[in-house]
């Protein structure tokens, strides 16, 4: 018993990074060139299931594509994140993001070894689209993660968000594209 409260009083001391996922910040060319979709799309539905071995729950992410910035959107529909409950049963990582359901994003994703699709950047390979005075906007996030510099893995100085006009990130996009096929 005692055993057990000092880990648990242990845990309580360490630092936020127990709670958050380290990640390197990622600009928008790196989430471009390591990413084989690009994609406009609505969130439709998101169901979390168990994985087959029932160790770990992951959420399944429905979309309706609007547009295909890079890649090809018939291959695939849908992204899974891990996390979500099932039943009684949930379990968080950090950085996965928490995505709503009719909204529309820029999605950044890689495909696994199983052929599913993740974002890349984790939650960083979201862009959350809102319209600011008629002008479209794409935002993302870095919640749940603690950005570090990539050299000497320490946290990072520069920790906003990416925040472009839609239009602006489609473009940038696609001069990336185009340099991945030169």
């Amino acid at each position: 018993m005692l055993i057990r409260l000092v880990f648990a009083a242990a845990l309580f001391a360490l630092p936020c990074a127990v709670c958050a996922t380290m990640a390197v910040k990622l600009d928008l060319a790196a989430l471009a060139d390591h990413s084989a979709l690009v994609v406009v799309a609505k969130l439709d539905s998101k169901t979390a299931k168990w994985d087959a071995a029932k160790t770990g729950i992951w959420t399944h992410h429905s979309l309706t594509v609007s547009e295909t910035l890079k890649g090809d959107h018939a291959a695939s529909r849908e992204f899974v994140t891990r996390g979500g409950v099932v039943g009684d049963r949930g379990q968080h990582v950090a950085g996965s993001g928490t995505f709503d359901i009719g909204t529309e994003y820029v999605f950044f994703l890689w495909k696994d070894d199983d052929g599913r699709f993740q974002l890349t950047g984790m939650v960083q390979g979201a862009f959350a689209v809102s319209d600011d005075n008629g002008v479209k906007r794409a935002k993302n996030s870095f919640t749940g993660l603690t950005i570090v510099d990539a050299t000497t893995l320490k946290p990072a100085v520069d920790k906003a968000a990416l925040d472009y006009t839609l239009a602006e990130l489609k473009k940038q996009v696609a001069v990336r594209v185009r340099k991945g096929k030169e």
